[in-house]
């Protein structure tokens, strides 16, 4: 002690740096030791464990999505004729029933542009009507498909001339 200087308050002097370098390795070691230990296994971990993670939910809302080539049919009407230019789409419930019509689009086509052309022009223009083309639709196109399920059928396109 009587070789080290004092200073005015009567204390030898440290090294502070010293001391601030070991708390931001204990700070840093710690914060890193604790991210090792609480964050999950790294994304190859479930494969290596016991085969591949389930899915869960249905597929992404594109996947489930079948889109039909427009339509145009005739639709009656009294006076002169007039013609409707239809485009849909299916959001199925999944993408295994998205297969399965993929390969029955003719006779999805066939279906629509009979039932389009049965139609009136006066059952087409109210919010019922298009209303009702829907669920007649949906359950023409269910009945294509054994354990498959139509969420929902969406016009893209609906022109009437």
């Amino acid at each position: 002690m009587a070789d080290e200087p004092a200073n005015d308050a009567g204390e030898r002097p440290g090294k502070p740096w010293l001391l601030i370098a070991i708390v931001a390795l204990l700070s840093g070691g710690g914060g890193a030791a604790g991210a090792y230990f609480l964050a999950p296994g790294p994304a190859g971990t479930e494969a290596q464990e016991g085969g591949a993670p389930e899915p869960t939910g249905p597929a992404p809302f594109a996947e489930r999505l079948l889109a039909l080539d427009s339509f145009v049919v005739n639709v009656g009407d009294e006076g002169y004729p007039r013609y409707l230019k239809l485009q849909l789409a299916l959001e199925l419930d999944s993408v295994r029933t998205r297969e399965v019509l993929e390969e029955r689009v003719p006779q999805l086509r066939d279906m629509a542009i009979l039932l389009l052309s049965s139609r009136r022009l006066g059952e087409l223009s109210t919010f019922e009507g298009k209303a009702l083309l829907k669920q007649d639709i949906r359950e023409r196109v269910e009945s294509l498909v054994e354990d498959g399920a139509v969420e929902a059928v969406l016009f893209t396109e609906f022109v009437v001339q």
